[in-house]
């Protein structure tokens, strides 16, 4: 196993993140901006379902990401959602997502989001996520807080579930498994809300700026989550993942959950009680 990266180096890294991150999202947001104003065509498909999309603007950005990072790191590995799988165990891993809620994307409804991750011996250190209905980046570097572009993210408040605005997105695995539906309706029932944005980078900001106070969701990739892990530690919120084994880099479905330390403990107890949580 390769050596921890120092604070130092951790930073490095941060400085070369936030700025990509709002490059590339930049012109991603640049890219549907000109298609609905008829300049542009998104060249939209479908991969594994009618509700699994892509974009030449998800490929194009991977590209353009992981061609930086590469030149950059030479010897970290590279896990994408665009079919790039080129890392092992010992060496840190950078993790892409590089549309982030491609629905979102595809329709212009706010808002999309590009995730960088880097994960060292299964741990998130360094998170970048540009959001693109703000503009703005959040980052969070492992010891050095969460942020969003120069203000410091601090949770304030930390209510009850019974006052706490949730949020959650709807996979393909909730339709057909009973004790997450429950969970979804238990948790509904005993908040003061839920919402779903269609973008889990996005919900993991939301958590680490105190939008909302818990996300979840089941049916997550690694990309998915690697950059929001952080954030949300960063911030002084909670983060597991309750599915997908310890090797979450390479699961084929994650659950995963991020909030306020209070509100978190109670969604916790019920997750165990319908036994959604494998470890």
């Amino acid at each position: 196993m390769a050596d921890s990266l120092s604070s130092a180096e951790l930073n490095a890294v941060k400085d070369l993140l936030v700025p990509l991150a709002l490059k590339v999202g930049s012109w991603a947001r640049h890219e549907q901006l000109q298609h609905f104003r008829g300049h542009a065509d998104l060249g939209i498909s479908t991969k594994t379902s009618p509700g699994d999309v892509v974009t030449r603007v998800d490929v194009e950005a991977q590209r353009r990401i992981a061609e930086e990072l590469r030149a950059a790191y030479p010897a970290f590995g590279l896990l994408g959602e665009e079919g790039l799988t080129d890392f092992d165990d010992t060496d840190p891993v950078w993790v892409i997502d590089p549309i982030d809620g491609t629905h979102n994307f595809v329709r212009n409804y706010p808002g999309f989001c590009v995730s960088i991750g880097l994960v060292q011996a299964g741990e998130s250190v360094v998170g970048a996520i540009y959001d693109s209905a703000s503009g703005g980046v959040y980052w969070a570097v492992k010891g050095g807080g969460a942020w969003l572009g120069d203000e410091r993210l601090r949770l304030a408040e930390d209510p009850p579930l019974s006052h706490s605005l949730l949020t959650t997105n709807f996979t393909e695995s909730v339709r057909d498994h009973a004790a997450q539906q429950q969970f979804f309706a238990r948790l509904a029932g005993a908040s003061a809300g839920v919402r779903a944005s269609g973008s889990a980078a996005r919900d993991f900001c939301f958590v680490a700026d105190g939008r909302v106070d818990f996300f979840w969701q089941f049916g997550l990739k690694a990309w998915d989550v690697a950059a929001g892990a952080v954030i949300v530690r960063e911030a002084g919120g909670s983060f597991e993942i309750w599915g997908g084994g310890e090797d979450w880099l390479r699961a084929p479905e994650l659950a995963v959950a991020a909030g306020a330390p209070r509100v978190f403990a109670e969604a916790r107890e019920l997750a165990v009680g319908l036994a959604l949580l494998d470890r």
